[in-house]
């Protein structure tokens, strides 16, 4: 039987981030949930999937063929989570190179920058037919192109005054081929990876008496480590000096990678906590995940860390475009 439900959240990963019910045998953890605004206690198995997301159409390859591979990636990353969350250190480099592998496959490949890859090239494709409408001779020479290299069948109905008739940009819709999406995001990924490394990465510790880090559905947030207004709108990319990425680990650990630091251990308060949920909140595609309704968030600095059951009202955490 060919599985249809792919995680593009590992399994393994948001088993930290779960309760075990040794009677009933199984795991759950809180969602909030910014789209229905509300709380419920699903199993990881049953959160940050899709339907079809590594599914593939290619010939000489099963439909499963790079879930079934992403599948045994997968279980080498949950032991080595396993072992640094037990270590409370990143001292062991298998260890440390398995995370970083993490990092990099969900920074890259989630729902969000699929659909911006998507909208990206449907935006491309649409300027190249407004201008090959726009005039009949324009549109005879690209037919006449398209036809000779195969991408139009010769008895197409290429009636330019029709199509110019009926053309409405936004009756279209481009679909990106899971395909090229996987193939996008493993080239890129392989881009990535290397800068993952460059960076140096500091373990941060929750204190034991604290409920500790949350997660979310898109949990490598990425950011300007301070604001600038000469920055305008541009967003930070992995290259870019004065960046950190946060990434929660368990309940108990989060990793903060920047150029400028070194690699050590922190012990955080839970002040700086809180703040860290706060941006994992912020960053949520959709969701926000933990082991308890305890944790404390903040996302305005100027207010004090406000309590889990007031996440699910706050405006600031919202879907994610």
């Amino acid at each position: 039987m060919v599985a249809k439900r792919h995680h593009f959240v590992p399994k393994c990963y948001l088993e930290s981030f779960s309760v075990k019910n040794a009677k009933k045998k199984k795991s759950n953890l809180y969602a909030f949930d910014a789209v229905e605004r509300k709380v419920f206690r699903p199993a990881p198995d049953n959160v940050a999937l899709q339907t079809d997301f590594n599914t593939i159409d290619l010939e000489g390859h099963k439909p499963d063929a790079f879930e079934n591979a992403m599948a045994g990636v997968e279980s080498d990353i949950g032991p080595a989570l396993v072992r640094i969350v037990a270590a409370k250190s990143l001292k062991n480099e298998e260890d440390r190179t398995l995370l970083l592998n993490l990092i990099g496959l969900l920074h890259i490949r989630n729902p969000r920058l699929r659909e911006r890859f998507r909208g990206f090239r449907e935006r491309i494709a649409k300027v190249v037919l407004d201008v090959a409408l726009s005039s009949p001779q324009m549109w005879d020479s690209q037919v006449k192109k398209a036809k000779e290299a195969g991408f139009m069948p010769a008895d197409a109905d290429t009636d330019y005054d029709k199509l110019k008739k009926s053309y409405n940009p936004d009756d279209y819709k481009i679909e990106v081929p899971n395909v090229e999406n996987i193939r996008t995001e493993m080239e890129t990924f392989d881009h990535i990876l290397p800068l993952l490394f460059e960076r140096k990465w500091l373990l941060a510790k929750a204190p034991e008496s604290s409920a500790g880090f949350i997660t979310s559905d898109h949990p490598v947030c990425l950011m300007w480590s301070e604001p600038s207004p000469a920055r305008g709108n541009r967003g930070p990319g992995l290259k870019h000096k004065g960046t950190e990425i946060l990434f929660p680990i368990s309940p108990s650990l989060a990793v903060i990678g920047a150029y400028e630091l070194e690699n050590a251990e922190a012990d955080l308060t839970e002040e700086e906590v809180a703040a860290s949920n706060g941006t994992v909140a912020v960053f949520a595609q959709r969701q926000v995940y933990a082991p308890t309704m305890n944790f404390k968030y903040q996302i305005d600095q100027s207010q004090p860390p406000k309590g889990a059951a007031l996440l699910i009202e706050d405006e600031r955490f919202k879907p994610s475009p």
